[in-house]
């Protein structure tokens, strides 16, 4: 006993030792902070206070060290500081600093720098031509040359000049600025404003006109005229015709149209007022003169000439000039664009069987705002039968069940199945009007129209202001032509190109059908603000979409032809995996256009890989739920499909597994009877009911057209029909059988 109680001494000794109970060594009950300040003129005292535990609080006017603190979290608070007239302010103004039993110490950094102000630069005079010749200078060697209506943020506290000079206006006008040099002084944290005010000669009874610009539009246009047109398209023909003075004069536009050097057709524009501008000027339609070209004009090798006061009928001091372009007609790029092809399908969702209203009558109302805004010619869209959703999760304002994102990946997945080409867009019934509205995939960048993203969903409310289905689906299929969001009203998901800080256009639109001018700051389509326009950065990258290459053959497929494949589908949501299970179905076949960070496997018993394929998932753009979704249709033979047993998608450190159910689902060593039965329970609808133990998931088809009316699992389902038959593909998880099913009444 004795030798026993010797040897477990020492341990108890060791742990009081540990603990400072006897004597041993024992680490500090103490710590340190060191509090840093930089930035100041020297001499100059800091404006911080530290406080923290035990009641302790400090003022600190320059670098610190506090030794032998008591453990915990301090606040170190900064307030502005000012020296010689010169703001200074602190970075960060509070922070806490977390400050430990250690011989160590802690660290709060305060960075003080001089305070800034604004200086805003108005320029009136000059329409919207930007044509100012304004050059700003100030302390420590400031420059910055303007040319219309700017605000120079964060500059430097000072004497700013502001220098205007005249500015000669692109045709043949000259305005003189005034006052030509003047002095601003800016103060920290405040804006400071200056204005140049430019004018043309006065009216002293002699004019001279001349043309200083001239573009088409068909949507949106800049004042260059560089923004390429639709072949086909109705465009809006402004010219703007300016004078040398201030008059009262109307003089009328002739215009001259060519085509492959050949003079195709001549118009008079009548005046729009009774004087001409000094200065181009967008912004009204009353400062141009204006006429709509039908699409027969529109064609490659379109030129156009203009001549102001043709006939010399207004007395004017030049006529040398009236002619633009003075080297002859200028030639237009006209493009031709692929017609636009979508399929409305109505969604009937299975949580509380909304269906979405649009009809025969109505589904070309969804596009009116689509082909106003984007660069496309003609549309036609086709109404798919009812689509009958499979999961029983409701659409809502918030997405907070993911309802969006699954739905769309239905959608999708029938697509896919139907071995379409056209664009897909659901439309649902919601019970808010204020909320999620829509969601799409975002086509990659390069990535040519074949192999790119054609399914979307969104609401059905076409009357409603500013957020109507038409402009939903305009936003919408913007993502599906490779667009991301503009930065206006929060959405996630911004371009880093888009070049107007705002989200707005900066560029004046034009509704040629109605003959509405869309001013300049209206929000681009693919933002979130309202009313919304498209800006001609939006419409350059869409056309640029839309006119890519046709795709060549899939690599590893021997042909695109409709064959037999395998429809894999599933979504990846909170990092988790999730497949639907598959269907042996004829399609063409729909397989990732690149490598990524995820893998598809298929596999027979024995574990042998009968197809493998990395891909990245689509995301579910304008959803707050975050959730990327994948459908694939993989070319697979007959035989191949009969020794499927397991299909596999792993990536980041996640797995997702289907089996055969019909091999794992037994009762008493057999297979589970499948029950199958179709009734009539209305005169357009029909309730499915069958083994869903063996058979997980149902495609529904109509057996004439081939549409999918249903992806249905849960062993029931109601669809909507009038047919005596449907075509029901039963999925044990990886294979699948068709049955036509005869309708009892």
């Amino acid at each position: 006993m004795m030798s026993s109680v010797t040897r477990i001494r020492p341990v108890w000794l060791l742990l009081l030792g540990l603990l400072g109970c006897d004597g041993g060594p024992s680490g500090p009950s103490t710590g340190n902070l060191r509090v840093t300040i930089l930035g100041l003129p020297s001499g100059t005292a800091a404006a911080v206070s530290v406080s923290g535990p035990d009641g302790f609080s400090q003022a600190v006017s320059a670098s610190q060290t506090f030794s032998q603190i008591t453990p915990g979290v301090y606040t170190v608070v900064a307030t502005a500081v000012t020296t010689g007239n010169v703001a200074y302010e602190p970075s960060p103004p509070s922070q806490t600093v977390t400050v430990t039993a250690s011989d160590g110490q802690a660290v709060g950094s305060v960075f003080y720098s001089q305070a800034t102000g604004n200086l805003t630069v108005t320029i009136n005079g000059l329409g919207t031509s930007k044509t100012a010749a304004v050059t700003v200078t100030g302390p420590g060697g400031y420059s910055q040359a303007l040319n219309a209506t700017t605000t120079l943020s964060g500059i430097d506290p000072g004497v700013y000049t502001i220098a205007a000079a005249d500015a000669a206006s692109v045709g043949c006008t000259t305005h003189t600025a005034s006052p030509a040099t003047q002095n601003a002084t800016v103060v920290a944290r405040t804006t400071v404003t200056a204005t140049v005010d430019y004018s043309a000669p006065p009216a002293d009874g002699s004019v001279n006109f001349c043309i200083a610009a001239m573009y088409v539009t068909q949507s949106v246009q800049d004042v260059g005229g560089s923004v390429a047109l639709v072949q086909g398209r109705e465009g809006y023909l402004r010219v703007f015709v300016v004078a040398d003075r201030a008059n009262t004069a109307a003089p009328s536009v002739q215009v001259r149209f060519y085509n492959s050097g050949s003079l195709l057709s001549t118009l008079t524009i009548p005046p729009t007022s009774l004087a001409v501008p000094t200065a181009v000027d967008e912004s009204s339609l009353g400062f141009s003169w204006d006429t709509t070209l039908t699409g027969t004009i529109i064609q490659p090798g379109l030129a156009i000439e203009a001549e102001v006061n043709p006939s010399g009928a207004v007395p004017e001091t030049n006529t040398a000039d009236n002619v633009y372009p003075s080297t002859g007609p200028q030639l237009f790029t006209v493009h031709t664009v692929p017609p636009l092809d979508v399929t409305m399908v109505p969604v009937r969702q299975s949580g509380n069987n909304l269906l979405g209203r649009v009809t025969a009558a109505s589904k070309d109302s969804f596009l009116i705002h689509t082909q106003k805004m984007h660069p496309i010619d003609t549309f036609s869209t086709l109404l798919h039968a009812t689509y009958t959703t499979n999961t029983s999760l409701t659409l809502q304002a918030n997405n907070g069940n993911g309802a969006w994102g699954t739905i769309l990946g239905e959608i999708d997945a029938l697509r896919v199945a139907e071995h379409s080409a056209r664009y897909y867009y659901g439309v649902a019934r919601v019970t808010y009007s204020s909320g999620v509205a829509g969601v799409a995939y975002v086509s990659v960048t390069g990535t040519t129209p074949g192999t790119g993203q054609r399914a979307a969903l969104g609401w059905d409310y076409l009357t409603l202001p500013g957020l109507s289905a038409s402009v939903i689906a305009a936003h919408e299929l913007g993502h599906n032509w490779g667009r991301n969001h503009a930065p206006c009203g929060g959405p996630a998901g911004v371009d880093p190109q888009y070049p107007q800080a705002d989200g707005s256009t900066g560029t004046y639109g034009m509704d040629v059908a109605a003959k509405q001018l869309e001013a300049s700051s209206l929000p681009d389509i693919m933002g979130y603000c309202d009313p919304k326009w498209i800006s001609d950065y939006t419409y350059r990258g869409v056309m640029n979409y839309l006119r890519s290459p046709s795709p060549p053959i899939l690599s590893g497929v021997s042909s695109s032809d409709v064959q037999p494949c395998l429809l894999v589908w599933g979504h990846i949501r909170n990092g988790e995996i999730a497949l639907q299970p598959a269907f042996q179905i004829n399609t063409r076949p729909s397989l990732p256009s690149r490598p990524g960070a995820y893998v598809l496997e298929g596999r027979d018993a024995g574990g042998q890989s009968l197809f493998s394929m990395s891909f990245n998932p689509n995301a579910v753009v304008d959803a707050p739920t975050p959730q990327d979704n994948f459908v694939f249709a993989v070319p697979l033979s007959s035989s191949a499909a009969a020794r499927l047993a397991s299909i596999h998608v792993t990536g980041k450190a996640r797995q997702a597994v289907l089996t055969d159910s019909l091999a794992t689902t037994t009762q008493g060593g057999n297979v589970v009877a499948n029950v199958l039965e179709a009734r009539r329970v209305a005169a357009d609808r029909i309730a499915l009911r069958w083994d869903h133990r063996a058979h997980p998931m149902v495609m529904v088809r109509d057996p004439q057209t081939g549409e999918v009316l249903s992806f249905a699992g849960g062993g029931q389902v109601e669809v909507a029909t009038s047919k005596a038959e449907v075509d029901l593909l039963l999925s044990s998880g990886v294979r699948s059988q068709l049955r036509r099913t005869r309708v009892v009444p």
